[in-house]
């Protein structure tokens, strides 16, 4: 056995005897858990890829119906941060328990470079948090300010994009002295099913209870947004008086509805899960399988979003629009149709 430099924190695999010599199976159904997503999330990131090129490469100055640059960069940093949350939370759960990691993880000590696998798992999943809510008050400051919603919500997203990137650091302070390990996984997974984990957080902190505070917090400000877009958009509704706008219009709400629930999902699945963890892991109890579902409840959030913007956004499709059959009082209500 290989000198050991530190104490290693128990009920982890390493340098236990069962671990290190345990041989992959490729039948085990964790193996086809992580083989899955590759799927649809490879066409997927060509989708987001193709989204992002769209935005870079737009002139945003030439006003078009359906085109607002902050709602597409909303959009655009939302699905590029939640891709990046989908890939390290594989590498912390859905790759490691297929059992190909084990022995090599068996065999190392805990150390910082299994850490930053999990610290940036929740790293960006906090970062995701924050566009569901940030999208409806773009497009509510559409609404509200037909004249000078641009330069409002230039001001929001010089604001919004660092904070998205400094705010998760202050809930994941606690694993800057920590160590990650790798531990078994409970029921239902088999033997040798893995996934990384800490030890040595400041104060014994658990991601769990942070995640539930930020879940209960970022679905309650979404929440709110969406209701006031919804009432701000119905009474722009009733306003139009040319019938060459009802299908604008009706685009805009079907556009903001399937977005709302394609985002708001991101935390009900995830808060579900936060929940089932507390009272169920461990246990025999069939909802220990959300630790098995959870991570495609996050994929389906992904996809949805990325593939309903793609298929029904005008700007995907090659059809030509006469820009002098619009009027102006509609402005908004055209913006909010991405």
């Amino acid at each position: 056995m290989p000198e050991i430099s530190l104490i290693v924190p128990i009920e982890t695999i390493h340098f236990n005897d069962s671990y290190m010599n345990f041989k992959y199976q490729f039948n085990e159904f964790p193996t086809f858990l992580a083989i899955i997503p590759w799927l649809y999330m490879i066409p997927t990131f060509l989708v987001i890829y193709k989204i992002f090129l769209i935005y870079s490469k737009t002139n945003w100055e030439q006003l078009e119906p359906g085109k607002n640059k902050h709602v597409f960069l909303t959009l655009s940093l939302s699905l590029i941060f939640s891709y990046l949350f989908f890939f390290f939370d594989y590498l912390n759960i859905r790759f490691p328990a297929t059992g190909l990691f084990t022995s090599f993880c068996a065999n190392i000590e805990p150390n910082h470079w299994l850490k930053l696998i999990i610290f940036f798992s929740f790293y960006f999943n906090y970062s995701a948090m924050i566009f569901p809510c940030l999208l409806p008050i773009v497009r509510l400051i559409i609404l509200t300010f037909p004249k000078d919603h641009d330069r409002i919500n230039t001001i929001i997203m010089r604001v919004a994009i660092p904070f998205a990137i400094v705010y998760p650091i202050f809930s994941t302070f606690f694993l800057i002295p920590a160590i990650g390990t790798c531990k078994q996984l409970e029921y239902p997974y088999p033997f040798g099913a893995i996934w990384t984990y800490y030890s040595g957080a400041i104060f014994g902190f658990r991601n769990s209870t942070f995640y539930l505070v930020n879940t209960v917090i970022w679905v309650t400000l979404a929440t709110i947004a969406n209701i006031m877009l919804f009432f701000k958009i119905t009474k722009a509704r009733e306003r139009l008086i040319t019938v060459q706008t009802s299908g604008i219009s009706h685009r805009a709400q079907v556009s903001i509805t399937r977005t709302t629930i394609a985002m708001i999902a991101f935390y009900v699945t995830n808060g579900m899960f936060i929940l089932n963890y507390f009272m169920f892991y461990g246990t025999s109890s069939t909802m220990a399988y959300s630790i098995v579902l959870r991570p495609f409840g996050n994929d389906l959030q992904i996809c949805m979003i990325a593939w309903i913007l793609f298929l029904t956004h005008p700007v995907f499709k090659k059809t030509i629009v006469n820009p002098e059959a619009s009027i102006e009082r509609i402005e908004p209500i055209r913006e909010l149709s991405n």
